[in-house]
C-alpha cells in the first residue's frame, strides 16, 4: 500500500509540472512564445530486461517505441523535451516464453547543451502498462499462483543527444525503473534506447 502511494504521488507531482509548464506557455507569462515550440516524431529501438532476481533468466529481450515529443527551450543552452511513447518492452527466455509488456512511456526530459551539437539528458519518466502476458503459466511450477503485475511504473531516463541539423535529432538512454514489475519480485525495468526524432 505505502508503494502505490508513493507512485500515485510522484504521478500527480509529474502531471502537475507538465500542467504548470503547459499553462505558463499559453497564458503568456513565460517569455518564450508558440512558435518557439519544436514539435517532433519519435521511433527506436529497445533492448530491456527485468533486472533483479537470480532465481530467474533475465535474459535481453529485442523490442521498439514509437510516439511524439515537444521541445521547450528555456536558454540557449537548457531544454524541457516531454515526450509521449508507446514502448514495446519485457524480458527474454523467461522459462519458455518471453515477456511481453506493453508502455506508455511518459518521459520529462531536461536537455542541456553541452557542446556544439551535443546534448545531455536527465528527468523522470512514468510508465502506464497497457499489455502484458504475465499469468501462473508464466512461472512454470513456481510457487507463484496468482502473480500481481504493477500497472504503473516510475524510473528515470539519463543520457544523451546529437543534432544532425535542424530536423534530425539522434538519441541514446538508459531507462532504470524503481517499481517492480512483478509485485514481490526483484523484477525491476532496465530499458536501453537509440532513437530518431525528426523535428517538424
Amino acid at each position: 500500500m505505502k508503494k502505490q502511494n508513493f507512485c500515485f504521488v510522484i504521478a500527480i507531482v509529474f502531471f502537475g509540472m507538465q500542467q504548470m509548464i503547459s499553462q505558463t506557455i499559453v497564458q503568456g507569462t513565460s517569455t518564450m512564445s508558440r512558435s518557439d515550440l519544436a514539435f517532433a516524431a519519435k521511433a527506436g529501438f529497445n533492448l530491456s530486461s527485468l533486472g533483479g532476481d537470480s532465481r530467474y533468466d533475465y535474459a535481453a529481450k529485442p523490442g521498439f517505441h514509437i510516439g511524439g515529443l515537444v521541445e521547450i527551450p528555456f536558454s540557449d543552452e537548457i531544454l524541457l523535451q516531454p515526450e509521449a511513447l508507446l514502448s514495446f518492452q519485457g524480458n527474454g527466455a523467461y522459462f519458455d516464453d518471453d515477456i511481453n509488456l506493453l508502455y506508455l512511456s511518459i518521459p520529462l526530459i531536461a536537455k542541456y547543451n553541452v557542446w556544439d551539437a551535443l546534448y545531455i539528458e536527465a528527468g523522470p519518466q512514468l510508465g502506464l502498462l497497457l499489455s502484458h502476458n504475465i499469468d501462473r503459466e508464466t512461472y512454470g511450477n513456481s510457487y507463484i499462483n496468482d502473480p500481481d503485475v504493477n500497472s504503473l511504473d516510475v524510473g528515470l531516463a539519463i543520457g544523451a543527444g546529437y543534432r544532425l541539423d535542424e530536423n534530425f535529432y539522434f538519441q541514446i538512454r538508459f531507462n532504470p525503473g524503481f517499481v517492480n514489475v512483478i509485485e514481490d519480485f526483484k523484477s525491476k525495468n532496465r530499458v536501453m534506447q537509440l532513437s530518431a526524432c525528426y523535428f517538424f
